[in-house]
């Protein structure tokens, strides 16, 4: 039992697999974050632009 154990401990079989999806996690959340504040700026600039167009329209 004792040396199943050690055994056990020292198999690194599942870890790659298992840092592999921490990382893509982690990319997926960032790059959703990322695209987020992208969309966030793009709306901003574009409602900026259709006002100064609405205030150049009206003079």
């Amino acid at each position: 039992m004792k040396n199943w154990i050690k055994l056990f401990i020292a198999d690194e079989r599942g870890a790659e697999s298992t840092e592999l999806a921490i990382t893509g996690i982690v990319v997926a959340g960032g790059s959703v974050t990322g695209f987020t504040e992208l969309k966030d700026k793009l709306e901003a600039k574009g409602d900026e632009l259709i006002g100064k167009l609405d205030a150049a329209d009206g003079n």
